[in-house]
């Protein structure tokens, strides 16, 4: 109690002498701050991890504080696995960093705890405070059925459980130590509670509640780790009129609790959540659905930021940012780690900067509309075409079958409405024959187009928005006409003609022991659909006959005169008969 009553007057103090108002900070309002002073936030290069410093002042009066500790390690592309375990404890030894005011860590994941273990084992590093879930957490709690779980998800429960547990360990042993400076307070903030660091103020919008869905409902029976993601404690930090949030790995679901409390959002500066990875891969979405948003478009869209920044690591083995949260950021001048290093962002209360490690100070995405075939803009598109069945639209970089074969002249007509954050303004279509490279066919203008007789081959439409272009294309089509030619009823017998059906038939023929029959025809552009047959006798109709379908037969009935009938049909359903000459089978 003395130490925080020391500390209020202290506060005090400090607004007499200089004058200088602090206010509450929510619904986006403005803290006044000394000019003199600057805030930085450090987004540490920790790899495929969360680790970043907080840093108002500079010099000997610098205060310091951290979010996340980075990992042990990462996975790259190449197959190696890098060590990061001591990155943010040396990063603050080189920083000359001796006492931390707080850290906040955002949830028990080895990629934001696992640094953790290298700063509470160096006696020279202070720390007033840890925030974090608590201490208690059931981790993974509903994953301890492991028949449910997958090698993988096995795997990563036992890593970071391991990694929660040797934190834990660590600071009990800290809080041990007969120096009570060394001891460090466990705190679980409370959703709507502040913290300052210097004139720089952090508010807490979690943790909220235990009372989040496990994982996704296609998971089932198999568990997932993401869970724990949604316990990550968002907190937003107002320097100025300059803001930042922080969300460690949070989840839409975390981010609509936020929001049905009624916490402010906004930002300038946004620490995209999860390392650009896209939490409901694109895969895992239910059968039939086509959604294109990153999960994260939700929180996006309410931040306003004009920075986001990406805790990545160089050649990440996930591959992170995933293209579609790319998309959605497309607004932002976009800063990654694995591009660019350790990225600082600065504050002097009115106006931000960045410095970056590597590449200059030039975004790794600078606002620009990145466009990606897999996250359509499109809220709804409709095709309209005289098909046999209805035409769906396909993501254009989706592998799709010829669907679509018809017999008679394809009107297609297409229509579209943009999501609420942009409007449409053209529709371009171009049809790409099969076979040909799609980029050597222009766009062209236009919601209607014909497909004629023997065209074969793929729509792609294009549609152009203030947001930029997304790609879409129709199912395979082909329009054939043309029934197949080129007919033949082989056999292995001299003397067997291939007749028209409307041709008198003569039974004469007299075979040895048995005939084989062979079918054959050319298709056209279509392709062959089946080819069918009857054997018709002497003197009955062959339309009280069943069609069989087979490419060839054997035929060996004895003294019976008959004639074999066949018929080649397309994949647009067109159809050509014929007969053979009559015959019969002699001992």
């Amino acid at each position: 109690m003395k130490y925080f009553t020391k500390k209020i007057i202290a506060v005090l103090l400090t607004v007499m002498l200089t004058g200088i108002t602090v206010l509450h900070v929510s619904g986006g309002q403005t803290i006044k701050v000394n000019a003199a002073q600057t805030f930085k936030v450090h987004f540490i290069d920790v790899g495929a991890a969360d680790g970043a410093l907080l840093q108002y002042g500079e010099g000997e009066n610098a205060k310091y504080a951290l979010i996340d500790s980075g990992a042990y390690s990462y996975e790259t592309t190449d197959y190696d696995t890098i060590d990061v375990s001591d990155r943010v404890h040396q990063y603050l030894l080189d920083h000359g960093v001796k006492h931390l005011e707080f850290v906040v860590l955002t949830h028990p994941h080895g990629d934001h705890i696992g640094g953790m273990k290298k700063i509470l084992e160096d006696k020279n590093i202070t720390i007033d405070t840890i925030y974090g879930n608590p201490l208690e957490f059931e981790y993974l709690e509903s994953s301890e059925d492991k028949e449910k779980q997958t090698e993988e998800t096995a795997r990563w429960t036992a890593f970071d459980t391991q990694t929660y547990q040797t934190f834990k360990k660590k600071l009990e042993k800290r809080n041990s130590y007969k120096d009570a400076s060394l001891h460090i307070q466990y705190v679980v903030p409370q959703a709507g509670t502040s913290v300052k660091l210097g004139e720089a103020v952090m508010t807490f919008y979690g943790p909220l509640d235990n009372t989040y869905r496990y994982g996704r409902a296609q998971d089932a029976p198999n568990l997932n780790t993401r869970q724990v993601n949604k316990y990550s404690i968002v907190t937003r930090i107002v320097y100025g009129s300059n803001s930042f949030l922080m969300t460690g790995d949070a989840q839409q679901e975390t981010i609509k609790k936020i929001v049905a409390r009624g916490y402010d959002l906004s930002a300038q500066v946004l620490k995209q959540p999860h390392h650009g990875y896209q939490d409901v891969r694109l895969q895992d979405k239910p059968k039939g659905r086509y959604v294109y948003d990153s999960d994260h478009k939700y929180l996006i869209d309410r931040t306003g930021a004009s920075i986001a920044i990406i805790s990545n690591g160089y050649k990440n083995v996930n591959q992170t940012p995933e293209s579609n949260v790319l998309r959605d950021l497309s607004g932002m001048d976009v800063y990654q780690t694995s591009d660019k290093g350790t990225i600082v962002v600065s504050s002097d209360g009115k106006n931000l900067s960045v410095s970056a490690q590597k590449g200059g100070n030039v975004p790794s995405h600078a606002g620009y509309v990145v466009k990606q075939k897999r996250t359509p803009l499109m809220q709804k598109v409709t095709v309209q075409a005289n098909t046999k069945k209805k035409i769906t639209p396909l993501r254009s970089d989706v592998s799709a079958a010829y669907q679509h074969y018809e017999r008679k002249n394809i009107k297609i007509r297409i229509s579209a409405q943009a999501k609420s954050f942009t409007n449409l303004k053209q529709i371009q279509y171009k049809f790409v024959k099969k076979g040909t490279s799609t980029g050597s066919v222009p766009y062209k203008t236009g919601t209607t187009l014909t497909l004629k007789d023997g065209m074969i081959g793929r729509v792609y439409v294009r549609f152009v928005t203030d947001a930029g272009i997304d790609e879409m294309q129709l199912p395979g089509i082909a329009v054939d006409k043309k029934a197949p030619t080129k007919t033949k009823i082989k056999v292995n017998r001299s003397g067997i003609k291939t007749l028209k059906t409307s041709t008198k038939t003569s039974y004469n023929k007299k075979i040895k022991k048995s005939a084989k029959f062979v079918f054959s025809a050319s298709y056209g552009i279509s392709g062959k659909s089946k080819t069918q047959y009857k054997i018709v006798p002497k003197g009955k109709k062959a339309s009280k006959y069943r069609w069989k379908t087979a490419n060839k037969i054997t035929y060996k009935k004895k003294n019976k005169k008959v004639s074999i009938y066949a018929r080649f049909i397309d994949k647009c359903g067109n159809i050509t008969q014929r007969k053979s000459s009559g015959f019969y089978i002699t001992k």
